[in-house]
């Protein structure tokens, strides 16, 4: 067989496209050949697999009835091993029945035994070069040898024949045709008269003279036209169905592949490339109807192939030299019955197995046959615009209904079959969208066939299917970003950009919800994957509505429809979590706290202050939507709504000073000063509002009211200390429209009510966590910052006072060579170091003491440091006495307390 294939593949390449050609034809037949020998040997193990079934029941049936005579036994050894029972003397022949042992077939034996009388050590396993030569083996030392060969040389001796006859004139052409006719039917006569004698030898006849008749009326039809068409293509119906009835009725696999073998040939080694490709293309129909014919009774994967590789292969060739656009109307119509005639015989194979192998597949027909056919028809519809769209479209509608039917009429035998059509349904249709639509409508179509998909698989248990959804949903995604460039409609909402997001988002979420609520039917990979699709859906829905919101809502409430739209989206995921019992979907809902600080952020790069641009509406509802939010998920990790519930202070603090210091600015214009103050006066309040149990809601603080306490408010406790010194350093205080009065002014007021309000916090903080206020020195670390920060606010009222009243310029050389500056703050100094040194003399604590006795230090130092020259002897003499008696007086009332166990702590 393989010689066969070798020939035919390098003639048929040599005819075409020379030596190039031969090579390639060589390369096929081999590839022929390659399929054809394994289907030889799985026909082979299918019958060695029924001769064994049938020894197997033999023997079960011998088991159950004990052998009653002799003779029995003997028919029943002779039929199970197909050789005679040897003879037996009278002695054996006279034993009693019940004698002799019933035979009973011992399944427990294992490979292990020595091989037994009648048993043979299983054959090594041949090497490559054995199973490579193993064809060529069969065919050389098969029966009919000659006869193959002879059928052989006589089919291309025939051939030459006709060609040579026609080019040299030796004969009438009549009667040249009439002759090899003649002799193709003899060979058939004589093939049938032998088919019950030598039945092998009978086919080979038969066969051959199949091929002469094919190639006699195609050249008396094509080369001479002696025959008129309808005439011509009569006898070849005839010749196709006379070999179609002979195979099957003598079941002769080889008299049907060398008939359809020497029909294809036929034109191409008739040809003289100036022929009609309708004429070949219908003659090729009819062979192909004709195995077609074969396979409606008998499953003969050999014969099936070679028209399909040769109908093809052939058409391939004639459309690479041949096919020009104009022949589309006249060539489109074969490709199309040829497709359905194979796809047709892939049924027929599948349906005409035996029981055993019900519903197995013909892999090179069922997947073979819409590719090549889909590429043919891509080189065919290449000039037409929509063309390829609408043929994709066309072979999904012909095999989604296909699989629906084949399921319906056999759901348990057909169930493969059915599956590789629904998979070809599926992709066809789906590669129609985008070569047809544009990357909108390609996304959302996408978009809703993977989600389809993804939940057929789920429910279906079919990883492709669901593998295939997923892939689809990304697809969706990029093709919709490669056609964002585009046009977007008008309507805000109804168009194409934001449908097509939504779209996208609402098939990630459902895809990840199927994937989660079949969690136990899917793949841990899969698992990881619904929560890829869940984070997908949720960036494409935000995304999209943002996108869209900036480009349709108009700039003075752009801010407040965002965050309305990101508080709306954020409670809805939290309701939908909770009626489908869906926790992933809790952290998009607690997201809204840090895109409300993005948002924020973005407000504030763009000079914006909060109820600016629809803030005014925005910030409450996000506000009241995270609240909601944080009280339904009351069950949620502690610490974790602990820093949620601190996060939303912060954020409100930050929010609200950001508007006072804006509405300050704005209504009095003219000082800094008044902006200022919002941005230490409202951290403040907030911590008087948290701390005073009267004025603080039940909600959340009677839960959280310790988070609040300590994470939520010491950093606005930090705050407002670090804005006490930078309004000290950077602001002189003045109140316009007002006069500055030291301590009435607006700067100093806020100084005292902060002042007033940290040690109230602190007082709090002491009795709610006690403990650790006992472990570590809390209040020491606080008083000391406090009373620090409180010393640099009272420098600040003298240096603003002096900057107000002595008209020196608040910078920081004019302030520093200040004679009035410098002598009030040493006078200063002094009385505050005295009546630090007399407290802690009172109260016995050495460390206080030390503090006051380094302040009055730094005040000598000063007065030598500090050049008055400049200035006259008289701020000289006031400063030098004046500090000199508060020595005195600090010296009587202020000795130094005795060391205490506490001062000797670290």
């Amino acid at each position: 067989m393989i010689v066969v294939a070798l020939l035919l593949g390098t003639l048929v390449g040599s005819v075409l496209s020379g030596f190039p050609g031969s090579v390639t034809g060589l390369l096929l037949g081999y590839a022929l050949w390659s399929i054809l020998s394994h289907r030889n040997r799985l026909s082979a193990l299918e019958e060695e697999l029924r001769d064994l079934r049938q020894r197997i029941n033999l023997s079960t049936r011998s088991s159950a009835a004990p052998l009653s005579t002799g003779q029995e036994r003997d028919e029943l050894f002779s039929a199970a091993s197909g050789q005679p029972r040897p003879e037996r003397s009278e002695e054996s022949t006279r034993q009693e029945p019940d004698s002799i042992p019933e035979w009973t077939p011992d399944w427990t034996a294992t490979g292990q035994e020595e091989p037994g009388i009648g048993q043979q050590a299983a054959p090594p396993s041949p090497s490559r070069i054995q199973l490579f030569m193993e064809p060529l083996y069969r065919f050389l030392t098969g029966g009919s040898l000659l006869v193959k060969a002879g059928v052989i040389v006589l089919f291309f001796g025939v051939s030459f024949l006709v060609k040579y006859a026609a080019e040299h004139s030796l004969l009438p052409i009549e009667l040249r045709l009439s002759g090899a006719a003649l002799a193709g039917i003899a060979l058939l006569a004589t093939g049938w008269r032998l088919r019950l004698r030598r039945a092998g030898y009978a086919c080979a006849l038969q066969g051959g003279g199949i091929g002469i008749l094919y190639l006699t009326t195609f050249a008396a039809f094509r080369l001479y036209a002696l025959l008129p068409p309808f005439f011509a293509f009569a006898v070849l119906v005839a010749v196709a169905a006379l070999s179609a009835v002979l195979a099957v009725l003598q079941e002769s696999r080889s008299l049907a592949v060398l008939g359809a073998s020497g029909g294809f040939l036929a034109p191409v080694l008739a040809s003289t490339g100036t022929g009609s490709h309708v004429a070949l293309f219908s003659y090729y129909a009819l062979l192909n109807l004709g195995i077609a014919g074969i396979a409606w009774f008998r499953a003969w994967r050999i014969l099936n192939l070679i028209g399909f590789a040769f109908t093809f292969i052939i058409g391939i060739s004639w459309g690479w030299k041949y096919y020009r656009p104009e022949y589309f109307v006249t060539t489109e119509p074969f490709l199309i019955l040829f497709f359905l005639i194979y796809t047709f015989i892939a049924v027929l194979f599948a349906l005409r197995q035996p029981p055993n192998l019900k519903g197995y597949l013909d892999g090179t027909l069922v997947f073979g046959t819409p590719i090549v056919a889909f590429a043919l028809q891509a080189m065919l519809v290449e000039p037409y615009h929509f063309g390829l769209a609408w043929s994709a479209l066309a072979l999904g509608l012909f095999y989604l209904p296909l699989a629906w039917l084949l399921f319906l009429k056999r759901p348990l035998f057909m169930r493969t079959l059915c599956e590789a059509f629904f998979a070809f349904g599926i992709i066809f249709a789906t590669l129609a969208i985008p070569l047809a639509l544009d990357g909108r409508w390609t996304s959302a179509a996408w978009a809703l066939e993977g989600a389809a998909l993804l939940w057929a698989g789920v429910r279906q248990q079919r990883r492709s299917a669901r593998a295939f959804g997923i892939l689809l949903q990304f697809g969706a995604g990029i093709a919709l970003l490669c056609d964002m460039p585009g046009t977007t409609g008008l309507l805000p909402v109804l168009n194409r950009q934001f449908l097509g997001s939504a779209l996208i988002a609402l098939t990630g979420i459902f895809s990840a919800y199927t994937l989660h609520r079949h969690r136990d039917k899917v793949l841990p990979w899969e698992s990881i994957m619904g929560i890829i699709l869940l984070s997908w859906g949720l960036i494409w829905w935000f995304g999209g509505g943002l996108a869209e919101i900036d480009r349709q809502a108009t700039e003075e409430y752009r801010m407040g429809i965002a965050l309305t739209f990101l508080a709306a989206s954020s409670l809805s995921c939290d309701i939908l979590g909770r009626r489908l019992r869906w926790p992933a979907l809790a952290w998009p809902a607690l997201a809204l706290l840090p895109a409300m600080l993005l948002s924020a952020l973005a407000m504030v790069a763009n000079d914006l202050h909060p109820l600016a641009n629809g803030g005014f509406a925005g910030w409450p509802i996000s506000f009241a939507g995270l609240y909601l939010i944080l009280y339904r998920h009351e069950l949620l990790y502690t610490r974790l709504l602990d820093l949620l519930h601190s996060s939303a202070l912060w954020l409100l603090a930050a929010l609200l000073s950001l508007e006072c210091a804006w509405q300050l600015d704005r209504w009095i214009a003219g000082s800094p000063v008044w902006p200022l103050i919002a941005w230490g006066l409202i951290p403040a309040l907030l911590v008087l509002l948290v701390t005073t149990r009267a004025l603080r809601p039940p909600w959340p603080m009677d839960r959280h009211g310790n988070a609040y306490l300590s994470l939520g408010l010491t950093p606005l406790v930090l705050t407002s200390g670090a804005w006490c010194f930078y309004a000290t350093v950077s602001s002189p205080g003045t109140p316009f429209p007002i006069r500055y009065l030291p301590l009435l002014n607006p700067l100093d007021i806020t100084f005292a009510a902060i002042a007033v309000i940290l040690p109230l916090w602190l007082q709090r903080l002491r009795g709610v966590f006690a403990e650790s206020f006992a472990r570590q020195p809390i209040s020491r670390v606080f008083y000391a910052a406090y009373f620090a920060t409180v010393f640099f606010w009272l420098n600040g009222i003298l240096v603003r006072t002096v900057h107000h009243w002595g008209k020196v310029p608040f910078r920081a050389l004019p302030l520093y060579h200040s004679v009035l500056l410098q002598a009030t703050l040493s006078i200063f100094w002094s009385l505050l170091a005295l009546f630090v040194m007399v407290f802690a003399t009172r109260k016995g604590i050495r460390t206080i003491w030390l503090v006051g006795a380094a302040l009055l230090a730094l005040v000598v130092l000063k007065l030598f440091a500090v050049d008055l020259s400049g200035t006259g002897t008289v701020a000289r003499i006031v400063s030098f006495v004046g500090v000199g008696i508060l020595l005195l007086v600090i010296g009587y009332f202020s000795p130094v307390p005795p060391r205490t166990p506490e001062d000797k702590q670290p």
